[in-house]
Protein backbone atom coordinates (compact mmCIF):
# COMPACT_ATOMS: atom_id res chain seq x y z
CA UNK A 1 0.00 0.00 0.00
CA UNK A 2 0.94 3.23 -0.10
CA UNK A 3 3.46 4.25 2.44
CA UNK A 4 1.63 7.05 3.33
CA UNK A 5 -1.58 5.52 3.90
CA UNK A 6 -1.48 6.06 7.18
CA UNK A 7 -1.27 9.78 7.14
CA UNK A 8 -3.75 9.89 4.34
CA UNK A 9 -7.02 8.48 6.23
CA UNK A 10 -7.20 11.34 9.18
CA UNK A 11 -10.50 12.65 10.84
CA UNK A 12 -11.50 15.45 12.20
CA UNK A 13 -12.92 15.55 15.71
CA UNK A 14 -14.43 18.97 15.72
CA UNK A 15 -16.87 17.73 13.44
CA UNK A 16 -20.26 15.94 14.42
CA UNK A 17 -20.02 13.70 11.78
CA UNK A 18 -19.23 10.16 13.37
CA UNK A 19 -15.70 8.86 13.37
CA UNK A 20 -16.91 5.56 11.24
CA UNK A 21 -18.42 7.98 8.58
CA UNK A 22 -15.33 9.81 8.46
CA UNK A 23 -13.20 7.02 7.63
CA UNK A 24 -15.24 5.72 4.84
CA UNK A 25 -15.94 8.79 3.49
CA UNK A 26 -11.97 9.66 3.72
CA UNK A 27 -11.41 5.88 2.08
CA UNK A 28 -14.26 6.19 -0.65
CA UNK A 29 -12.60 9.85 -1.83
CA UNK A 30 -9.27 8.25 -2.18
CA UNK A 31 -10.35 5.35 -4.22
CA UNK A 32 -12.71 7.69 -6.08
CA UNK A 33 -9.38 10.26 -6.97
CA UNK A 34 -7.11 6.75 -7.50
CA UNK A 35 -4.79 7.61 -5.15
CA UNK A 36 -5.93 4.61 -3.58
CA UNK A 37 -6.33 1.89 -6.27
CA UNK A 38 -7.13 -1.44 -6.94
CA UNK A 39 -6.14 -4.20 -4.77
CA UNK A 40 -4.15 -1.79 -2.79
CA UNK A 41 -4.10 -3.43 0.84
CA UNK A 42 -5.38 -0.84 3.47
CA UNK A 43 -4.34 -0.56 7.17
CA UNK A 44 -5.29 -3.23 9.26
CA UNK A 45 -8.27 -2.04 11.79
CA UNK A 46 -5.92 -2.22 14.76
CA UNK A 47 -3.29 -0.23 12.85
CA UNK A 48 -5.45 2.78 11.54
CA UNK A 49 -7.84 2.85 15.13
CA UNK A 50 -3.67 3.24 16.89
CA UNK A 51 -2.94 5.87 14.38
CA UNK A 52 -6.08 7.73 15.05
CA UNK A 53 -6.34 6.84 18.67
CA UNK A 54 -9.98 5.50 18.16
CA UNK A 55 -11.42 2.51 19.16
CA UNK A 56 -10.85 -0.44 16.85
CA UNK A 57 -14.47 -0.81 16.57
CA UNK A 58 -14.95 2.51 14.54
CA UNK A 59 -12.54 1.42 11.96
CA UNK A 60 -14.16 -1.97 11.67
CA UNK A 61 -18.25 -0.71 10.97
CA UNK A 62 -16.07 2.03 8.32
CA UNK A 63 -14.53 -0.96 6.47
CA UNK A 64 -17.46 -3.01 6.16
CA UNK A 65 -19.59 -0.09 5.16
CA UNK A 66 -17.05 0.20 2.11
CA UNK A 67 -17.73 -3.52 1.58
CA UNK A 68 -21.30 -3.09 1.08
CA UNK A 69 -21.08 -0.24 -0.96
CA UNK A 70 -18.22 -2.75 -3.14
CA UNK A 71 -15.24 -0.48 -2.98
CA UNK A 72 -13.26 -2.66 -0.75
CA UNK A 73 -13.04 -6.45 0.25
CA UNK A 74 -11.68 -8.58 2.91
CA UNK A 75 -9.31 -11.45 1.59
CA UNK A 76 -9.26 -14.71 3.64
CA UNK A 77 -6.21 -13.80 4.91
CA UNK A 78 -8.29 -11.04 6.45
CA UNK A 79 -5.96 -8.23 4.95
CA UNK A 80 -8.48 -5.58 3.23
CA UNK A 81 -8.50 -4.23 0.02
CA UNK A 82 -9.44 -1.89 -2.69
CA UNK A 83 -12.11 -3.71 -4.68
CA UNK A 84 -13.14 -0.82 -7.11
CA UNK A 85 -11.99 -0.59 -10.22
CA UNK A 86 -12.21 2.58 -12.53
CA UNK A 87 -12.10 2.10 -16.00
CA UNK A 88 -11.09 5.11 -17.90
CA UNK A 89 -11.73 6.12 -21.71
CA UNK A 90 -8.44 4.19 -22.61
CA UNK A 91 -10.83 0.54 -22.46
CA UNK A 92 -13.77 2.73 -23.92
CA UNK A 93 -12.41 3.25 -27.17
CA UNK A 94 -12.16 -0.90 -27.29
CA UNK A 95 -14.80 -3.75 -28.48
CA UNK A 96 -17.22 -5.28 -26.43
CA UNK A 97 -16.15 -8.64 -24.51
CA UNK A 98 -17.42 -8.28 -21.12
CA UNK A 99 -16.76 -12.09 -20.31
CA UNK A 100 -12.71 -11.53 -21.11
CA UNK A 101 -12.50 -7.96 -18.96
CA UNK A 102 -14.01 -9.92 -15.95
CA UNK A 103 -11.32 -12.69 -16.01
CA UNK A 104 -8.91 -9.93 -16.75
CA UNK A 105 -9.89 -8.51 -13.49
CA UNK A 106 -9.02 -11.83 -11.81
CA UNK A 107 -12.39 -12.64 -11.31
CA UNK A 108 -13.95 -15.97 -11.90
CA UNK A 109 -16.79 -14.74 -14.73
CA UNK A 110 -20.34 -16.44 -15.47
CA UNK A 111 -23.00 -15.64 -17.30
CA UNK A 112 -26.91 -16.16 -16.65
CA UNK A 113 -29.41 -15.76 -19.51
CA UNK A 114 -32.38 -13.99 -17.88
CA UNK A 115 -34.35 -13.85 -20.85
CA UNK A 116 -33.82 -14.75 -24.95
CA UNK A 117 -36.62 -14.33 -27.84
CA UNK A 118 -36.99 -13.41 -31.17
CA UNK A 119 -39.15 -10.17 -31.48
CA UNK A 120 -40.21 -7.82 -34.23
CA UNK A 121 -38.83 -3.98 -34.23
CA UNK A 122 -41.02 -1.42 -35.83
CA UNK A 123 -39.23 0.54 -38.79
CA UNK A 124 -39.07 3.61 -36.50
CA UNK A 125 -37.17 1.32 -34.15
CA UNK A 126 -34.61 -0.02 -36.55
CA UNK A 127 -33.83 3.42 -38.03
CA UNK A 128 -33.28 4.87 -34.56
CA UNK A 129 -31.25 2.02 -33.69
CA UNK A 130 -29.01 1.90 -36.93
CA UNK A 131 -29.87 -1.16 -38.47
CA UNK A 132 -30.66 -1.61 -42.26
CA UNK A 133 -34.40 -1.17 -42.55
CA UNK A 134 -34.90 -2.52 -46.13
CA UNK A 135 -34.10 -5.98 -44.17
CA UNK A 136 -35.85 -8.89 -42.33
CA UNK A 137 -37.84 -7.02 -38.76
CA UNK A 138 -36.93 -9.82 -36.78
CA UNK A 139 -34.21 -10.00 -34.01
CA UNK A 140 -32.81 -11.54 -31.69
CA UNK A 141 -32.99 -10.25 -28.10
CA UNK A 142 -31.19 -11.91 -25.25
CA UNK A 143 -31.15 -10.08 -21.88
CA UNK A 144 -28.59 -11.68 -19.67
CA UNK A 145 -26.68 -10.72 -16.23
CA UNK A 146 -23.02 -11.21 -16.10
CA UNK A 147 -21.39 -12.32 -12.74
CA UNK A 148 -17.70 -11.73 -11.19
CA UNK A 149 -17.18 -14.39 -8.55
CA UNK A 150 -20.84 -15.21 -8.58
CA UNK A 151 -21.41 -11.31 -7.57
CA UNK A 152 -23.59 -9.26 -10.30
CA UNK A 153 -21.56 -6.86 -11.96
CA UNK A 154 -24.08 -6.16 -15.32
CA UNK A 155 -27.12 -6.72 -17.12
CA UNK A 156 -26.31 -6.77 -20.77
CA UNK A 157 -29.03 -6.50 -23.38
CA UNK A 158 -28.57 -7.45 -27.32
CA UNK A 159 -30.22 -6.68 -30.39
CA UNK A 160 -29.03 -9.42 -32.61
CA UNK A 161 -30.00 -8.97 -36.74
CA UNK A 162 -31.63 -12.50 -37.87
CA UNK A 163 -31.04 -11.34 -41.60
CA UNK A 164 -26.89 -11.76 -40.47
CA UNK A 165 -27.32 -14.41 -37.29
CA UNK A 166 -29.52 -16.79 -39.31
CA UNK A 167 -30.95 -19.58 -36.66
CA UNK A 168 -28.85 -17.91 -33.73
CA UNK A 169 -32.17 -18.45 -32.05
CA UNK A 170 -31.85 -22.06 -32.20
CA UNK A 171 -28.34 -22.70 -31.01
CA UNK A 172 -27.42 -19.71 -28.57
CA UNK A 173 -27.75 -21.23 -25.24
CA UNK A 174 -26.99 -18.19 -23.84
CA UNK A 175 -24.51 -18.42 -20.52
CA UNK A 176 -21.56 -18.65 -23.47
CA UNK A 177 -19.72 -15.21 -24.22
CA UNK A 178 -21.55 -13.76 -27.09
CA UNK A 179 -18.47 -12.12 -28.73
CA UNK A 180 -16.49 -15.71 -28.76
CA UNK A 181 -19.53 -17.53 -30.44
CA UNK A 182 -20.03 -14.65 -33.03
CA UNK A 183 -16.82 -15.71 -34.01
CA UNK A 184 -17.18 -19.14 -34.19
CA UNK A 185 -20.01 -19.78 -35.67
CA UNK A 186 -20.31 -16.66 -37.82
CA UNK A 187 -16.68 -15.77 -38.74
CA UNK A 188 -17.56 -12.19 -37.30
CA UNK A 189 -15.93 -9.89 -35.16
CA UNK A 190 -15.94 -6.50 -34.27
CA UNK A 191 -14.31 -4.28 -35.99
CA UNK A 192 -16.10 -0.40 -34.53
CA UNK A 193 -17.46 0.59 -31.25
CA UNK A 194 -19.66 2.89 -30.80
CA UNK A 195 -20.85 4.00 -26.95
CA UNK A 196 -22.64 6.71 -25.35
CA UNK A 197 -23.08 6.77 -21.56
CA UNK A 198 -25.22 8.15 -19.20
CA UNK A 199 -26.45 7.94 -15.36
CA UNK A 200 -30.07 6.60 -14.37
CA UNK A 201 -31.69 4.99 -12.25
CA UNK A 202 -32.79 1.25 -12.16
CA UNK A 203 -36.30 0.08 -11.91
CA UNK A 204 -37.59 -2.45 -9.86
CA UNK A 205 -37.02 -5.51 -12.42
CA UNK A 206 -33.31 -4.25 -12.94
CA UNK A 207 -32.37 -3.42 -9.24
CA UNK A 208 -33.42 -6.94 -8.19
CA UNK A 209 -31.08 -8.54 -10.68
CA UNK A 210 -28.20 -6.37 -9.67
CA UNK A 211 -29.07 -6.77 -5.74
CA UNK A 212 -29.99 -2.85 -5.75
CA UNK A 213 -32.73 -0.90 -4.07
CA UNK A 214 -35.19 0.26 -7.09
CA UNK A 215 -34.20 3.79 -8.35
CA UNK A 216 -30.53 3.29 -7.44
CA UNK A 217 -28.23 5.08 -9.51
CA UNK A 218 -26.66 3.23 -12.37
CA UNK A 219 -24.57 3.22 -15.65
CA UNK A 220 -26.41 2.98 -18.98
CA UNK A 221 -23.74 2.61 -21.67
CA UNK A 222 -26.04 1.99 -25.12
CA UNK A 223 -23.22 0.45 -27.80
CA UNK A 224 -23.48 -0.37 -31.74
CA UNK A 225 -20.90 -2.89 -33.02
CA UNK A 226 -19.85 -2.90 -36.61
CA UNK A 227 -18.03 -5.48 -38.92
CA UNK A 228 -15.26 -5.34 -41.31
CA UNK A 229 -18.11 -4.59 -44.01
CA UNK A 230 -19.21 -1.65 -41.86
CA UNK A 231 -22.63 -3.27 -40.97
CA UNK A 232 -24.46 -2.83 -37.60
CA UNK A 233 -24.40 -6.37 -36.34
CA UNK A 234 -25.14 -5.50 -32.44
CA UNK A 235 -27.17 -3.32 -30.48
CA UNK A 236 -26.05 -3.63 -26.78
CA UNK A 237 -27.61 -1.89 -23.77
CA UNK A 238 -25.73 -2.31 -20.26
CA UNK A 239 -26.73 -1.58 -16.78
CA UNK A 240 -24.34 -1.34 -13.80
CA UNK A 241 -23.93 0.19 -10.42
CA UNK A 242 -20.65 -1.94 -9.94
CA UNK A 243 -17.42 -0.28 -10.42
CA UNK A 244 -16.18 -3.09 -12.39
CA UNK A 245 -17.93 -1.33 -15.16
CA UNK A 246 -16.53 -1.54 -19.00
CA UNK A 247 -17.29 -3.44 -22.22
CA UNK A 248 -14.09 -3.87 -23.92
CA UNK A 249 -11.76 -6.21 -24.95
CA UNK A 250 -8.78 -5.79 -23.60
CA UNK A 251 -5.88 -8.11 -24.07
CA UNK A 252 -3.93 -8.60 -20.22
CA UNK A 253 -0.17 -7.21 -21.93
CA UNK A 254 -2.25 -3.96 -22.94
CA UNK A 255 -3.65 -3.58 -19.31
CA UNK A 256 -0.21 -4.47 -17.72
CA UNK A 257 1.34 -1.38 -20.29
CA UNK A 258 -1.82 0.93 -19.58
CA UNK A 259 -1.99 0.36 -15.57
CA UNK A 260 1.11 -1.43 -14.17
CA UNK A 261 0.37 -0.40 -10.84
CA UNK A 262 -3.08 -2.72 -10.92
CA UNK A 263 -0.75 -5.68 -11.35
CA UNK A 264 2.14 -5.33 -9.09
CA UNK A 265 -0.19 -6.21 -6.42
CA UNK A 266 -0.04 -9.64 -4.66
CA UNK A 267 -3.08 -11.61 -5.14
Amino acid sequence: MPSNCLELITIDRRSRVPFDSQIKERIKGFILDQTLYYKTALPMPNELAKALNITEKKVVKAYQQLIEERFIKQELSGIYKVSYFELTNYFFDRNTAVYDAISTLGLTPSIRCVEKKVITLTKQEIEAIGFDASQSNKYFYINRLYLGDKQPIMLLENYLPLYIFKNIDQSFVGDEPLDAYIKAHYNLKAQISKRQIKAVNLDRTMAKLLNERPNAASIQSTNKVYDHLSRLIDYGRSHTISSYYFQTLVKKDDMVNAYPQFFNQSN
